[in-house]
């Protein structure tokens, strides 16, 4: 009977950020397709407004993600627990420049477009156990 030799750290933290960016690209790819079927069905104003929402949400994911997961091999649990805190700060205040020039920048914008985009990509995060399970 054969034994299995137990994952390195570095090959876990490795699996684990390939298994995150696949996710935040599935994300980014869901994005496009549903709202080209937006710009189908509704009109170019409906597509690009929910694009906008869903990348307003998305973009700062990625930025998060870099942040957490943009360094190779561990590291101590110091310097991860600040990449959290770093990540999530940058996350929010991209958020909010984000939604800002949005709102002063992209006229004319259909709100209730952008706002379901915006939201589509937060709930889509509910997602990521099932494409996370995989790894």
């Amino acid at each position: 009977m054969e034994t299995k030799k137990p994952l390195s750290a570095s090959a876990i933290i490795s699996a684990k950020k390939k298994a995150i960016f696949r996710f935040l690209l599935l994300q980014l790819l869901l994005t496009f397709l549903v709202s080209l079927g937006i710009f189908y069905v509704a009109g170019g104003l409906y597509g690009y407004s929910f694009i906008l929402g869903a990348l307003t949400s998305i973009l700062p994911s990625v930025y998060m993600a870099w942040r957490i997961f943009g360094y190779k091999g561990t590291r101590p649990a110091k310097d991860v627990v600040r990449s959290f805190y770093r990540g999530e700060a940058g996350k929010l205040a991209m958020t909010v420049v984000l939604l800002s020039l949005v709102f002063l920048l992209v006229k004319p914008l259909a709100a209730g477009a952008f706002f379901a985009g915006f939201g589509g990509a937060i709930l889509s995060h509910w997602l990521s156990p099932i494409v996370l399970r995989n790894t």
